[in-house]
């Protein structure tokens, strides 16, 4: 079963009140959106990972594409649903990019319950 994992990290990230957008901020020697990517990785849930973003990044793995989101959240979700409507993914996860705090286990019980109920 194909399933996605779509990252957006194209914010603003206005309350934050730094010059560098929080999902680029350095947190254990990598940028917090990183540590998403990393997990998804690692999970080996997902045959696609899609990061959402305005800001130049170059990513060595055939799993990771980068396109360009939306001014706001919701145009960034999207755009990144546009991206993969064609490429028939029976399931699909949207995270945040400066919330990196989610464990494996998380989406693995989550792929198991989706596979559960409809």
């Amino acid at each position: 079963m194909s399933t996605c994992f779509i990252l957006l990290a194209a914010g603003k990230g206005k309350r934050f009140k730094s010059k560098t957008l929080k999902q680029f901020i350095n947190y254990k020697n990598k940028p917090l959106f990183m540590h998403s990517i990393d997990k998804a990785l690692k999970s080996n849930l997902f045959e696609k990972i899609v990061l959402v973003t305005n800001k130049q990044i170059k990513l060595k793995n055939k799993k990771i594409k980068i396109i360009r989101g939306g001014s706001e959240r919701y145009q960034s979700s999207l755009k990144g649903l546009e991206y993969i409507k064609n490429k028939k993914f029976k399931y699909v996860f949207i995270h945040d990019a400066a919330r990196p705090n989610f464990s494996i286990n998380l989406l693995l019980n989550l792929k198991k319950h989706l596979k559960k109920n409809k």
